[in-house]
């Protein structure tokens, strides 16, 4: 094989890619789901469903997005940098989606003032 040809992409790369998918949405869903019930706003409205179901998978996909781009990134051999590299950067993008949908619109604040943070979030990162 030469220097210009790409090495396919193996059932491994794939299987993890599957699991980036669906480990990012869980996390993601899990996340927002805590952070729901603990400022009681719930997932019991299918609106707020709806935005469970919408958050979770933009997670999953911009993270399953963020491994194929690794991937191509450090050569399509080997499957452990890629995997390294992209679960802090999908641990970085769930705060910016904690900050969008930690409380569904027009929720009013009552139960974790201010803002409906909830209270093990840490100080650091603003929502």
């Amino acid at each position: 094989m030469s220097g210009i040809e790409k090495a396919p992409y193996s059932a491994g790369s794939r299987a993890i890619g599957w699991g980036v998918f669906l480990g990012s949405g869980y996390v993601a869903s899990v996340l927002l789901n805590s952070t729901w019930t603990v400022c009681e706003t719930g997932v019991n409205a299918s609106a707020n469903l709806l935005d469970l179901v919408v958050a979770s998978t933009t997670m999953a996909a911009v993270s399953t997005s963020v491994w194929w781009l690794m991937r191509g990134l450090t050569g399509r051999r080997g499957l452990l940098l890629p995997l390294l590299l992209t679960v802090p950067v999908c641990a970085v993008l769930l705060w910016p989606l904690m900050a969008i949908w930690h409380a569904p619109d027009g929720y009013p604040v009552s139960h974790c003032p201010p803002d409906n943070v909830p209270p093990w979030w840490p100080d650091q990162l603003p929502l």
